[in-house]
């Protein structure tokens, strides 16, 4: 999962300079595409049993993708990062417990610093990024909830594949005019093949393959620190220096990712149930 974050945001910290040539939606749909080639080459899952799911996962994948994309090309990668959040903390938020509502609180508040502290709202283009990073995070929940099912079920990366061309297909008249228009060079389009490579490809695949044994607390510890990961590589690639506001709500919501996705372990449990042992009453019950 960590090889999975770096290669995913060197990816995104290389796609920005390609927004001086093209917009957020022509890159982050050229991501997929090429991706799509790749993993159907690789592949080959004509005979993927239940296309059905896979497409439905595609479509969400591909919509969090290019409203990402428009995020970053106008917002710092770290903060959109961070705001792309909200949709796992609101998805563990569904299970109404007492962890649920405080990383819900905590969320709150980064994305208040976020935007009262770190970002000038008032600046057009700085307020259409900070809400295309919140729409990225709500599209998140259905690929966690759609992926989940490509993810378990038999040959889950052809299920990848699947989903990474139905995409493709689905938000192409969104792309192909502007890039068929903009005619770029040879340069552009292998910069955004490692892109799609070092974005899309590599990161998925980790994550078809680590994601059904890796242990929870794992996960959590992980995933809470993406937001950091993803403000670092934005600094030594882009120079991307956030501000104090930004750091503040960047920390908020990465411990409320923590807190919202963790699960102790078996061995905690037995731990604490030795620490509080039942009463005789209880056992014998």
């Amino acid at each position: 999962m960590l090889l999975s974050g770096l290669s995913q945001y060197v990816g995104a910290s290389i796609a920005v300079g390609l927004f001086v040539a093209a917009s957020g939606i022509a890159v982050g749909w050229g991501r997929i595409f090429f991706a799509a080639l790749f993993l159907l080459a690789w592949r080959r899952p004509w005979r993927y049993p239940d296309k059905r799911n896979a497409l439905a996962f595609g479509i969400a994948l591909g919509g969090m993708n290019i409203l990402f994309y428009l995020a970053i090309a106008r917002i710092p990668i770290g903060t959109a990062v961070a705001l792309e959040f909200l949709g796992p903390v609101i998805l563990a938020s569904t299970a109404r417990t007492k962890r649920s509502t405080i990383s819900v609180v905590l969320v709150a508040v980064g994305v208040f610093l976020i935007s009262w502290m770190g970002l000038d709202l008032a600046e057009r283009e700085v307020a259409l990024g900070f809400f295309f990073a919140l729409a990225a995070g709500l599209c998140w929940i259905a690929y966690m909830l759609l992926g989940k099912k490509v993810a378990t079920a038999d040959k889950g990366i052809d299920g990848l594949a699947v989903a990474m061309a139905g995409a493709a297909i689905i938000y192409s008249p969104l792309a192909l005019p502007e890039l068929i228009s903009i005619r770029p060079d040879g340069g552009f389009w292998l910069t955004l093949v490692f892109v799609a490579v070092l974005s899309s490809a590599v990161p998925y695949v980790i994550d078809q393959f680590v994601l059904r044994n890796i242990p929870a607390t794992t996960f959590a510890i992980l995933n809470s620190i993406l937001p950091a990961m993803s403000t670092v590589v934005a600094f030594v690639m882009l120079r991307q220096l956030p501000t104090t506001g930004e750091l503040l709500g960047l920390l908020s919501i990465s411990i409320a990712v923590f807190v919202a996705s963790y699960r102790p372990t078996a061995r905690t449990i037995s731990r604490r149930a030795d620490h509080h042992p039942r009463n005789s009453g209880d056992s014998e019950i």
